[in-house]
């Protein structure tokens, strides 16, 4: 968050942008990849994906038998001697293929050197004609934009990311509203589609830079500082096209083969302009901009017709919840909308921070690219953290190439809790799509539940975790979210009494390996050279676990 820029004397105070302004990429020396304009984005050639080289994991074998008439008594004492040879359990005939082949299934999950052995050891046996994996087949969601497999980090499936492809096969945010209270936002090919009317609520003509006040033209006119409205702010000259940054965070459109995805990439964008000039905007036109978007009335502006079904505050100013503002968050999470707020960058608790400290929201610490909470992070009194990035790996996101005034559309990278909150709003946009009976405490527990520790450490508090999207859909439909498999699996079965009940999903590093999953009492870390190996330490960070031995 920069630092407030207006006067603490007065009820009217400015709402400073949680955004961290290096993290620009253009302000960092080689610390992230160009970001190119539009034209250039769009023929990026993609990179590797996160799930590239995976571990695949299945609980069934297919055995072909060299003849087709070995009676049954036969084909068990060949799985028990395989069983026995490989070092796992019995197998039990389930189906014949159509080719009459035989399809066991162990008693659990297996994955990497597990399901090697095994099928080793059944090819081992004269009677085998060959054995293989009956692999499971999921639906493919890794969006074809090119910036994605690139560049998104955020959204991968790995211990940093927010594993997107797993929650996108089950929710994209159909027929839900995001509002984004911020600067407005700016025409964009990756969020023109999802784009709905939306509000100007910055209520001086000259800090709105339009000539007039509350209007139903929300269009961004660019916050770079005015030497007579804030002659001594320290924000960067340029303009930072903050709302257009955080929308594409929650909802920019995916497989359109251009630039990158969002959390809930099928969601709507509702634009509520609050902040202008410098980065500000007066609290009482924030709260006005809540509670239109709530689908509240607000005196002097027309009735909006699109109320959300979430509302993302990227934006704060230092100290107490102001009445105005908790009135209006108390009214839309009377009306069963929640409200998402950016913790702040100021490295304090948040507690010292609004609307991250109103009652009833639901307040957003950032992680960085090695899941560890961010340096320029609040914490502390927070619901719960989500990517945010850090000068060496910010979170890139739909932008404009206007230094001061309106560009053309591109694609830009920042850091700070202002990307982190969108995030969690689409996650939230994902539960509603899935689960709409959900009211405020449903999609809040849902959240809290099924969050994860932040495995690069977060010792200053980080709420009940990391989002994690894909186990909280999971849950709210009825499934159970931290299920164990594989050598996991088969080592917890074990010991379970040691480690207590699972805390999290399987996580694997890119590339398939190391997997860690979290228990009540320590992790289970899994790699294909050393199998699985239980560690009592909590704090230990993933990268440590995997390396010791």
């Amino acid at each position: 968050m920069t630092p407030t820029r207006s006067s603490t004397a007065s009820l009217a105070l400015a709402a400073a942008l949680a955004l961290v302004p290096l993290g620009s990429a253009a302000a960092v020396d080689g610390a992230a990849p160009a970001v190119r304009p539009l034209p250039e984005a769009a023929g990026t050639a993609p990179g590797a994906g996160p799930a590239a080289g995976a571990a695949v994991a299945t609980d069934r074998v297919v055995v072909q038998f060299q003849d087709g008439d070995v009676p049954g008594d036969s084909r068990d004492a060949v799985y028990a001697q395989a069983a026995e040879r490989s070092g796992g359990t019995g197998l039990v005939e389930t189906a014949v293929t159509a080719d009459g082949a035989q399809v066991v299934r162990a008693d659990g999950m297996l994955a990497g050197a597990e399901l090697e052995a095994l099928t080793t050891a059944l090819e081992q046996d004269p009677a085998v004609e060959y054995a293989q994996p009956d692999l499971l087949a999921t639906t493919s969601a890794v969006p074809n934009d090119p910036s994605y497999a690139a560049l998104q980090w955020n959204l991968w499936d790995d211990p940093a990311g927010l594993g997107m492809p797993l929650a996108w096969d089950r929710a994209t945010g159909a027929g839900q509203t995001i509002a984004v209270v911020d600067t407005g936002i700016t025409s964009h090919p990756d969020l023109d589609a999802n784009v709905l009317p939306g509000y100007d609520f910055v209520s001086t003509a000259q800090n709105g830079r339009d000539g007039d006040g509350w209007d139903p033209d929300p269009t961004d006119m660019g916050d770079h500082p005015d030497a007579a409205l804030c002659p001594s702010s320290t924000m960067p000259p340029d303009s930072t096209w903050h709302g257009t940054h955080t929308a594409g965070i929650a909802a920019a459109e995916a497989d359109n083969g251009q630039g990158i995805a969002g959390v809930a990439p099928d969601a709507k964008i509702l634009p509520v302009r609050a902040v202008g000039a410098c980065s500000q905007g007066y609290i009482t036109d924030v709260a006005a901009g809540v509670r239109w978007a709530a689908g509240a009335p607000v005196a002097g502006a027309a009735a909006n017709p699109n109320p959300a079904t979430v509302i993302n505050l990227s934006l704060g100013v230092p100290g107490e919840c102001p009445a105005v503002l908790q009135s209006a968050i108390s009214e839309a999470l009377g009306r069963g909308i929640p409200v998402v707020a950016a913790a702040g960058n100021q490295g304090v608790n948040a507690a010292q921070s609004a609307p991250a400290n109103c009652a009833g929201v639901i307040s957003v610490a950032a992680t960085d690219v090695a899941g560890a909470l961010s340096a320029y992070s609040n914490f502390g009194a927070v619901t719960l953290a989500a990517p945010g990035g850090d000068p060496y790996g910010p979170v890139l996101s739909t932008g404009n190439t206007g230094t001061q005034a309106l560009g053309a559309p591109t694609y830009t990278q920042h850091n700070g809790t202002s990307m982190a909150a969108p995030a969690v709003s689409g996650t939230v946009a994902l539960l509603r799509e899935v689960s709409p009976e959900l009211g405020v405490a449903g999609l809040r527990e849902a959240l809290t539940s099924t969050a994860r520790q932040a495995p690069g450490g977060c010792a200053p508090g980080c709420g009940a975790g990391i989002v994690d999207p894909v186990s909280a859909l999971i849950a709210v439909q009825g499934g159970e979210p931290f299920a164990t498999r594989g050598g996991i699996g088969a080592l917890h079965r074990k010991i379970s009494t040691t480690t207590g009940e699972a805390r999290s999903r399987e996580l694997c590093a890119l590339g398939g390996t190391p997997c860690f999953q979290e228990f009540a009492n320590g992790w289970i870390v899994w790699d294909a050279g050393h199998g699985a190996r239980w560690h009592q330490v909590l704090s230990t960070r993933w990268w440590e676990l995997a390396s010791a031995r």
